[in-house]
């Protein structure tokens, strides 16, 4: 045996062992991270049971794994907690069926829920004599942020992240911090989000287009066609227009009049106005994200709201229904609410391998660790009612 072939073959294990620890590498660099997905949709959870079962979450997972959870909630009443039982908390329900501003009695407003942030001073913050006027549920959630008014047209999103997982494309972390964590969600989730509703009002109007064009005359400019006689002057169609990178169809949308969505200080806007907001609680293990998008909302309900003393610079004095936005008015004619978190489920799917988790899971969690939701609620949970001075 010649001395070159001793050589090599004495470097063939080695060999093999770099040729393995590569492809495991790149497996490891490609495979997507795992995240369990919770959708709440259409099960009747309260606000309330809603943010409790967040937390739960953030901080009792027992494989500490990332969480995707969407749905809609009825702003009051409560499915799994019995409140009027709970043991703990800044305001309980008493006899009368009522608690103890008034919260449940037969004048009450049971249409939307105030949420104050963990940190956040309520007679600051809150109409308190509209509030207790009309017996309006206020809780306190474990997270920081602003204050909000919810009701059953808000669209919530939560997202848990856990630091030793990458949370991006380019399987980069996440750093704990909110304006991290808020830019990681605008670039990653709600951009492509609210690219793909914008495609899906193009290829609304291109349908509509269509039907108009049926039966009308065809024009022709230097022997193309081109468009159609509306009947009231001319109309030319553009053949495509392209949104945020993405190719449509044939349209006569003017494409500068779609919203445009982006991360300004601290909130989620569509050009000028507000229409998400969203809070963070960070722990040793990871983070949460929150977000209640406004798909509508009643006026009457925003006067609940005090306009706050720190506010963004781009706000300005302006008035909560000067300041906000609905997502119907822009989005409802082309897609629904149901839409908006297909979006989010496929813009997560892009990052994450996505497992779809029940509900009944998500409570064997809670019944190992606590006894049961109730308990937790009554003992650790952070979201409490509060009771109006």
């Amino acid at each position: 045996m010649s001395p070159f072939h001793i050589s090599l073959t004495c470097k063939i294990p080695a060999l093999r062992h770099l040729s393995k620890s590569l492809t495991t590498a790149a497996s490891n660099f490609t495979k997507q991270p795992q995240m369990a997905w919770l959708d709440l949709r259409g099960l009747g959870l309260s606000a309330l049971e809603r943010l409790s079962i967040e937390e739960l979450l953030l901080r009792h997972d027992p494989l500490n794994r990332c969480w995707g959870i969407v749905g809609c909630h009825e702003p009051v009443e409560n499915r799994l907690l019995n409140v009027a039982a709970s043991s703990s908390g800044e305001g309980r329900v008493t006899r009368d069926g009522g608690d103890e501003y008034g919260h449940g009695n037969s004048e009450s407003n049971n249409s939307c829920t105030i949420i104050l942030g963990i940190g956040g001073k309520m007679d600051r913050l809150v109409n308190i004599p509209a509030a207790r006027r009309d017996g309006v549920l206020v809780l306190r959630r474990f997270s920081g942020g602003g204050t909000v008014v919810v009701d059953h047209n808000c669209l919530w999103t939560t997202f848990i992240g856990r630091n030793d997982v990458p949370m991006t494309r380019s399987r980069e972390h996440v750093k704990p911090f909110p304006r991290e964590i808020m830019q990681w969600s605008a670039d990653t989730i709600f951009h492509p989000v609210f690219c793909g509703m914008n495609v899906e009002i193009i290829e609304s109007d291109k349908k509509d287009s269509a039907k108009r064009r049926a039966g009308r005359q065809t024009l022709v400019f230097h022997g193309k066609s081109c468009g159609i006689s509306g009947g009231v002057g001319e109309t030319l169609f553009l053949p495509s227009i392209q949104v945020d990178g993405l190719q449509t169809g044939e349209t006569d949308v003017d494409k500068t009049m779609l919203p445009t969505f982006q991360l300004r200080e601290n909130d989620y806007v569509l050009g000028e106005k507000k229409m998400g907001g969203n809070a963070q609680s960070i722990v040793s293990s990871g983070f949460l994200h929150h977000t209640s998008f406004l798909w509508d909302y009643d006026h009457n309900n925003m006067e609940y709201l005090t306009l706050p003393e720190k506010r963004p610079n781009y706000r300005g004095n302006r008035s909560h229904n000067d300041f906000l936005i609905k997502l119907k008015d822009r989005y409802g004619v082309g897609s629904t609410k149901n839409s908006f978190f297909d979006h989010v489920k496929n813009a997560t799917s892009q990052t994450f391998e996505l497992e779809d988790v029940l509900l009944s899971d998500v409570l064997n969690i809670a019944n190992e660790k606590f006894g049961s939701l109730q308990h937790w609620f009554d003992s650790k949970c952070r979201t409490k009612i509060v009771k109006l001075e």
